[in-house]
């Protein structure tokens, strides 16, 4: 069931977490996005002066709470990696609260490498969401995988956080990776491929059947998958192509943002190019924050999914290819 943006829902958006500053900034550039005004993501609020007085009076104590918050953040909502001085730099995650007039109460959290548990995280989230009116809880997990941090970790942070917060509804949406837009998302990125296939190139779980989707992405896409930390890897499926006859591979990072295993994705394609000069890649650069991605979110957040759209496998389109990662005579 569809949930509507209201004065009594907030909602918290929950990444990784990571030492490099890079995904943090990407995150909270996401988030940027999913609250902003323009774009109309979340529709129009409903019309609480319409409404009961106690929905009206919820809602200035949320944009008075916003407006407060945003000016003064709590230094204990910072994700760091619990060594680094907290510094612009070292600033990975910020649990930022902003209310605007067509937009709810949104946060940010960590799963891993926070200042705090994640657990904890939700519970000081949620005390603060409450003291602004704020009733029910929908935290959205930004993965892109149905793996152990999704089906297993984030369930148990967030049962932690319920016993802190009972007075409150606290409710898991589903995964980023689950929305059939994210197809769409990709299709734009690989709009200036020019290859004769693709490679879509994820992390990769060791759950039984947890890279199904991946690999069903892949096909849709026209193209396969590799995985970073499970078979088949990246080496592996260039190896197949090229014996196949195929001559220019494009590889696209199925990651959110990016950071150190993309900069190693960028060291393996060169290294690959080297070993095999008769293949072009092209290397483009993961997801990204951006407002098609933070559609999605939101979209998750309201419990606005549509049913997965059945179709069929599309071949990559022959068009130029503009995106450089790094300067290389190798890789482009």
């Amino acid at each position: 069931m569809s949930a509507s943006a209201s004065a009594s829902t907030a909602y918290l958006l929950i990444s990784h977490g990571s030492r490099d500053p890079r995904p943090g900034q990407g995150m909270e550039r996401l988030a940027q996005f999913v609250r902003s005004p323009e774009g109309d993501l979340w529709g129009r609020l409903p019309d609480i002066k319409a409404g009961l007085d106690h929905r009206l009076d919820a809602a200035k104590r949320l944009t008075v709470a916003g407006q407060s918050l945003r000016r003064a953040m709590p230094t204990d909502w910072l994700c760091t990696d619990g060594d680094t001085p907290i510094s612009a730099k070292s600033i990975i995650f910020r649990s930022q609260l902003s209310q605007l007039d067509s937009a709810p109460l949104v946060g940010t959290a960590c799963l891993e490498l926070g200042a705090v548990p994640l657990h904890q995280q939700i519970a000081r989230f949620s005390r603060r969401a409450q003291a602004a009116g704020a009733q029910r809880i929908r935290l959205v997990p930004l993965f892109l995988l149905a793996g152990v941090h999704v089906l297993d970790d984030i369930p148990a942070e967030v049962n932690r956080a319920q016993q802190l917060v009972p007075d409150l509804t606290l409710e898991v949406c589903s995964h980023l990776g689950s929305h059939p837009g994210i197809k769409g998302v990709l299709r734009h990125k690989l709009r200036t491929a020019v290859s004769e296939t693709l490679i879509l190139l994820g992390h990769g779980s060791r759950r039984p059947g947890g890279n199904a989707t991946v690999s069903a992405l892949a096909r849709s896409l026209g193209g396969t998958a590799a995985f970073w930390a499970v078979a088949p890897n990246l080496e592996s499926q260039v190896i197949h192509h090229l014996q196949s006859g195929v001559q220019r591979v494009a590889i696209l990072p199925y990651f959110l943002f990016t950071g150190r295993t993309t900069d190693a994705i960028t060291h393996l394609t060169e290294e690959l190019a080297e070993r095999f000069p008769s293949m072009g890649f092209h290397l483009l650069p993961p997801l990204g924050p951006s407002p098609e991605l933070a559609r999605l979110v939101v979209d998750l957040a309201l419990g606005r999914v549509p049913a997965k759209a059945q179709q069929a496998a599309a071949p990559m389109q022959r068009v130029a290819f503009r995106h450089t990662i790094r300067s290389s005579s190798m890789v482009s």
